[in-house]
């Protein structure tokens, strides 16, 4: 493996240490660790860059690498006391997953807006509820299907316009994002 690493660039090793090692942590500190991961997953070509390099076949790494992540976020809902929480967080994973694979077999990222990430904000939304004290071993607050129909739909109208935005819309998405990096 050291010997693979020698061969890479600089930010590569920098990004691909940085994606496989801080999700690790998910298990020990749920939520810190899942927003550490979101933000290493959307800052990882910046990340490469700043080391002077770019990051070849990118989208499909970082599929790889989020996939990696996200099954880490599912093995900790799995133990989740909430069931409702628990077969959600699989369905979406599922979801996601199916999502995915349609996109490496066939090269076509709609099946990336298709199938949108609600997984990993649902995780978030789970585990800062728990971190909260809102979602317990003895109290849900994810207690019907109800309430998690309407969490899926909040989370469904604000994770797919930033699908669109990041497999649709490229050179709009790049000129927000230089936009943005001009503010700062």
């Amino acid at each position: 493996m050291f010997e693979l690493l020698g061969n890479m660039a600089p930010g590569m090793v920098v990004v691909l240490l940085l994606r496989i090692i801080v999700p690790l942590t998910i298990f020990r500190w749920p939520l810190w660790a899942a927003v550490a991961s979101l933000l290493i997953d959307a800052l990882d070509c910046q990340i490469a860059t700043a080391f002077g390099c770019s990051i070849p076949n990118y989208i499909l790494r970082d599929k790889y690498l989020d996939l990696y992540y996200l099954t880490i976020e599912l093995a900790v809902s799995r133990k989740w006391a909430n069931k409702i929480a628990s077969k959600a967080a699989l369905v979406l994973y599922i979801w996601r997953l199916a999502g995915m694979v349609i996109f490496h077999l066939t090269g076509e990222e709609k099946w990336l807006i298709i199938a949108p990430n609600i997984f990993e904000y649902f995780f978030l939304f789970i585990v800062l509820l728990q971190f909260l004290g809102k979602e317990t071993r003895s109290r849900f607050w994810l207690d019907s299907p109800k309430r998690l129909w309407r969490l899926l739909t909040f989370l469904f109208i604000i994770k797919t316009p930033q699908e669109i935005v990041l497999h649709s819309w490229k050179e709009p998405a790049q000129a927000f994002y230089s936009w943005i990096r001009n503010i700062f």
